[in-house]
């Protein structure tokens, strides 16, 4: 028969157990987070290099960049800011125009918002403050999976992109104050679009995917020619997007008749993707 202490001694041994165990998931799940963004640092860090000198050449000091990285976290924003400073734009000019690249955001935010109802409201929120471009691509190919992602999973994710972003910055600021440096010579330009191509693939599941994608380009490609200034990649992706919403509406089973299936339960390959978005919750 256990005694008062013995029974005390188990449940301590008990209890600790299952904190480790608890620590052991805990980091398993963030070194999954952490090697998905592995191809979102292989991108920022190059990027942030030369935001950094950049920030540094437009008369900004270490510090200032830091911040814009820390505070802003928005790559395309940044660089424009940037742009803008160094011309000599004012502080309203500058501001408006940030917020306008910057509205895409909301439209993320809108999409990926059903799949967060598992988050508290300050987790929502360190979650939205975190997002990109990059990181969103990340997000919603795993949020096509019916189950949830694990918590640590997605916030390892984001923390380990705005770590690289910042690592970069610091080290782009420092050899922009300290050395002359032509981020043109070592094709650190080029960083941002191969990323960019990088994360498309990784979308592309289907030839439906790859011929929106090929639809978005030409788009863009024309309005680019026609003279269009940063506007033309916003239409091209909303025309794009627009297809392929039409596009998914027709594939959808419609029941007995011509493209539809007297089998409510036999579902498309097709349709799948939309459903799945919204059920895992």
């Amino acid at each position: 028969m256990l005694t008062v202490e013995d029974r005390k001694k188990q449940f301590q041994d008990d209890t600790r157990q299952g904190h480790v165990a608890a620590c052991n998931i805990f980091i398993n799940q963030a070194l999954a987070g952490m090697a998905r963004a592995v191809p979102i640092i292989l991108g920022y860090l190059p990027i942030g290099v030369a935001f950094g000198v950049l920030a540094s050449t437009a008369g900004l000091s270490i510090y200032s960049a830091l911040a814009m990285s820390v505070f802003v976290f928005a790559g395309s924003s940044q660089l424009i800011a940037v742009g803008l400073i160094d011309t000599g734009a004012g502080i309203a000019a500058i501001t408006v125009t940030v917020f306008l690249v910057n509205l895409r955001h909301m439209l993320m935010s809108a999409a990926l918002a059903p799949n967060l109802r598992y988050l508290k409201t300050w987790q929502q929120a360190i979650f939205s403050y975190e997002i990109t471009d990059e990181s969103f691509a990340l997000h919603s190919a795993h949020f096509r999976k019916k189950e949830a992602p694990p918590k640590a999973e997605i916030f390892a994710l984001n923390h380990s992109a705005h770590l690289a972003w910042v690592a970069g910055t610091l080290l782009g600021a420092w050899v922009g104050v300290s050395l002359a440096f032509d981020t043109r010579v070592y094709g650190l330009d080029y960083a941002l679009p191969a990323m960019f191509i990088a994360l498309l693939i990784m979308q592309i599941e289907k030839m439906r995917h790859a011929v929106i994608a090929i639809i978005a380009a030409a788009f863009g490609l024309i309005f680019y020619l026609a003279g269009m200034n940063q506007l033309y990649i916003i239409l091209a992706a909303v025309l794009a997007a627009t297809i392929g919403a039409f596009w998914k509406e027709e594939t959808k089973p419609g029941g007995p008749g011509p493209g539809g299936d007297e089998n409510p339960g036999t579902v498309q390959a097709e349709t799948v993707d939309k459903e799945e978005v919204t059920d895992h919750v």
